[in-house]
Order: C-alpha cells, then sequence, then structure tokens
C-alpha cells in the first residue's frame, strides 16, 4: 500500500510539473511575442520619429539626437549622405565677406581653359562683388549636431596630402568640368613648386572630352571625362568616324548601357565624381524621337523623365556591380541651378536673397535621382547643391563669355546663366567635396 502510494504521490507531483511547464512554456511564448512587438515599436519610434510625435517626450528626443549623432546612417549601404542628425552642409545662406579671399587668384590659374566662358575676369567681367560671397552652414539651426571635427573650409595642403597617390575622376557634363577646373585650380595654388604641376591636355582616345592634370610631387592625378548622360550614346556627333558620316548611321541613346569609353577612365578611380542633368532636354535628345534605345528595340517616342530615370537605374546598377566601395568613393553632385530671365541674367549684382522662399526646380526629376542613391548598394556621397545654387544668380558667366567684345551691344547676345564664373560658385562644391570627404573618414580621409 505504501508502495502505491508512493506511485500516486510521484504521478501527481509529475503531473503537477507537466502542468507547470506548460504554464511556463505558455508565458515564455508571450514573452518572446510581447518583448519582439515592444522592440518593433521601438525601433520604428527611433528611425521615423517624425511620425509619432506625440509619443515622444522631451527625454527620448534627447536620447535620440545622441543616437543619431552616435551612429551616423552614413554607414548604412546606399546612403545620401547630407549628414542626419543634425548636421546638414548643404542648408545654409550666402554670407557677405569684404574680405574674403578666393582659393586663387582671378586670371591666375592656368587649368581654367582658354578661351573659356569661366574665366570671366579674362572674358572682361568689371567688378568682383560675386567673390565676396560665402556660405555658412555653421550657424544654420538644422546644423547644432555638427561636432568639432567637421571643417568649416577647404585645407588645400590638407588635401592634397590625402589625395597623395591617388586619382579621382569626374564624369558628366559641363557643369562637372566647372567643378574639375576649379578643383585644378585650389590645389594647383597650393602646391609649393608649381613647375611640378603638369596639364595633360585633351586625349581625343576616341573620347569628345578626356583631360587631365598631374601633381608630380604627390602621384596625384585628377582628371574630366566628358560623360553628360552617363549612359551609352551611340554615333553621337562629336565621335563619329567619316564612314558613319557618310553612312548616315542615326545618333540613339543606349538606356540599358553605361557609356564604355568614359567608364574606362573613372573605373579605376579613387574617388569619382559624377553628374547628370542638364542634357535631358528635348534639344539635346532629338526631341524624345526615334532615338531612346534598349537592346534592339528603338522607342518611337519616350518621355524624358522615363529615360532618365531607366539611364540612372542602368547607371546605378553597373556602380554597383563594378566599384569596389573599399578602394573608391562614389560621389553625385546634384542639380545646379541655371537663372535664365528672359534669356539674361547679367543684370544680377547680388544674390538672391535667402529670405525669398526656396523652390525646388523639377521635384520629379531629383526624386528620381535621390531614390536611385538611396537604392544603391555602394555607400555614395550626396553634394546636393541645389538650394545653395538656387540663391546664386549674380555669379554666373552672364555677357562675359569668351564672344563678349567689350560692347555693351553684347547684351542683345546669347547670355550664358548656367555655368560658373571661376574663382567663384564651384569652389564651395569642392569646399563641401572636401568637408563631406572628411565626414565619410575613407582611407586616407579617415582621422
Amino acid at each position: 500500500m505504501e508502495n502505491l502510494g508512493s506511485r500516486e504521490r510521484l504521478c501527481h507531483l509529475v503531473g503537477v510539473l507537466r502542468s507547470r511547464r506548460k504554464g511556463s512554456l505558455m508565458l515564455y511564448g508571450f514573452g518572446v511575442i510581447f518583448g519582439a512587438s515592444i522592440l518593433l515599436f521601438a525601433a520604428i519610434v527611433f528611425l521615423f520619429p517624425v511620425n509619432s510625435p506625440s509619443i515622444i517626450t522631451p527625454m527620448l528626443k534627447f536620447n535620440l539626437k545622441r543616437f543619431y549623432t552616435k551612429f551616423p546612417f552614413s554607414r548604412l549601404p546606399g546612403y545620401i549622405n547630407t549628414y542626419g542628425g543634425g548636421c546638414n552642409i548643404f542648408e545654409g545662406e550666402w554670407v557677405r565677406v569684404n574680405d574674403r579671399k578666393p582659393y586663387y587668384l582671378p586670371g591666375s590659374c592656368p587649368f581654367i581653359e582658354v578661351p573659356s566662358n569661366f574665366d570671366c575676369y579674362r572674358n572682361g567681367k568689371p567688378d568682383d562683388a560675386y567673390l565676396k560671397w560665402q556660405w555658412k552652414w555653421q550657424s544654420h539651426p538644422t546644423n547644432a549636431g555638427c561636432n568639432n571635427n567637421v571643417p568649416s573650409a577647404l585645407n588645400a595642403s590638407d588635401f592634397l596630402e590625402r589625395l597623395r597617390g591617388k586619382k579621382v575622376a569626374f564624369a558628366g557634363d559641363s557643369l562637372n568640368r566647372n567643378m574639375f577646373e576649379s578643383l585644378a585650380c585650389i590645389l594647383w595654388n597650393a602646391v609649393p613648386d608649381k613647375s611640378r604641376v603638369f596639364w595633360l591636355g585633351n586625349v581625343e582616345n576616341n573620347i569628345r572630352e578626356q583631360m587631365s592634370v598631374r601633381y608630380e610631387d604627390y602621384n596625384c592625378t585628377i582628371g574630366f571625362v566628358w560623360s553628360p548622360f552617363l549612359v551609352y550614346e551611340t554615333q553621337a556627333k562629336s565621335r563619329r568616324m567619316q564612314e558613319s558620316i557618310l553612312k548616315q548611321v542615326p545618333e540613339t541613346m543606349r538606356l540599358d548601357m553605361i557609356d564604355p569609353r568614359a567608364s574606362v577612365f573613372y573605373r579605376d578611380a579613387d574617388i569619382v565624381i559624377f553628374d547628370s542633368w542638364h542634357w535631358w532636354v528635348r534639344n539635346k535628345v532629338h526631341n524624345r524621337t526615334n532615338y531612346f534605345q534598349e537592346g534592339d528595340h528603338l522607342y518611337p517616342k519616350m518621355e524624358i523623365r522615363s529615360a532618365y530615370k531607366k539611364a540612372l537605374t542602368t547607371w546605378r546598377r553597373w556602380v554597383d556591380k563594378n566599384i569596389n566601395s573599399n578602394k573608391t568613393q562614389v560621389v553625385f553632385r546634384g542639380h545646379s541651378v541655371s537663372h535664365f530671365r528672359d534669356g539674361k541674367c547679367n543684370r544680377e549684382g547680388v544674390p538672391i536673397t535667402s529670405n525669398e522662399t526656396y523652390r525646388e526646380k523639377n521635384p520629379p526629376r531629383v526624386k528620381i535621382l535621390e531614390e536611385t542613391l538611396r537604392r544603391m548598394k555602394t555607400p555614395v556621397i550626396y553634394l546636393n547643391v541645389t538650394k545653395q545654387t538656387y540663391y546664386r544668380a549674380d555669379a554666373h558667366p552672364a555677357l562675359y563669355t569668351r564672344f563678349y567684345n567689350g560692347s555693351i551691344a553684347n547684351e542683345a547676345m546669347k547670355q550664358d546663366c548656367g555655368h560658373w564664373c571661376l574663382p567663384g560658385v564651384p569652389d564651395t562644391w569642392n569646399e563641401l567635396l572636401y568637408i563631406s570627404l572628411l565626414k565619410a573618414g575613407k582611407a586616407s580621409f579617415a582621422g
């Protein structure tokens, strides 16, 4: 009987344990689900705080600011580098600084092409007031989170040292050539022995424009290659062979193929700066008629915006597949604003006041570009210069192009309100490039 009682007590104990175990498992499962829900909720709040303003306390907002500063999202693939976490150097205003010195004196640099619309001084521009304005981003309310290691200006000597043994390539249209010549001049002015800096000139190599400057003492080369669409424009007039001309081979745009001639130039660069915007207009793309092509299919008609999206998608995929992001820093310079008003801009003597409401030009195309950059696996620095160029209607060549002959009658002639005088606004783009590279902290720009 005692044995029977013991067995009954043992069975009862096992049953209790099983019951408790079952209850514990249920409680554990509930805890896992509840905990995961809390984590998911916290992640949403941290990543998208603007969507939950009513549930974020001031203390949480303070901690969020510390979180964004400590964990910069520039480390995430495909990040558009405008310095989240309270440090956006592309937000600011132009401030007049009467004693401001340009990075190189007007008319001094040998690497601004002659004749050129960029060299406003040599073309006869009578004033230099446009050089007295500096882009100030430090005091902007959005930039309270900028830390002390973000420089406020470009140190050309330091830039050269960090570029030692490297190749910098600009690929795009004439606005990127504007920026390339600006950087060539900035670095040239910082070299002690200027006889050791060499212009490699225009290299035909079956490419419309390919030019480089060599800084021998630094084993450094910077260059520009013409590729306004980034994708392959077949039988372009500037590249046609005589046989193609005689056969009247049509010019088309291969939206599914990167420009092979240009990519040979920039694919091995340590820093490559792209742009593509200003040639996506009707007169540059044959009024969209029998021009855009994918594979063997030639589109009778295609909206330019759709073609632009396809081209940037092709560029994105090519970069993700062919660029080694451990070696190469990819940069994309955003839209530079033109200021044609009845075909002119020569009467603009000062920047547009920063009190004027900023109006983004071509927002659908901006959205296409920024969405493309977000989808990239390759980390990209996005030089978003659109807002700062919006206010600088005074800094274009205007009348003072290579065709200016000193006559006021030239006001009736075509003016250049798209490019920029050098020295001038593109120097600020390179200033922001330098700061962005330091902020990204890759290779020689770390520390």
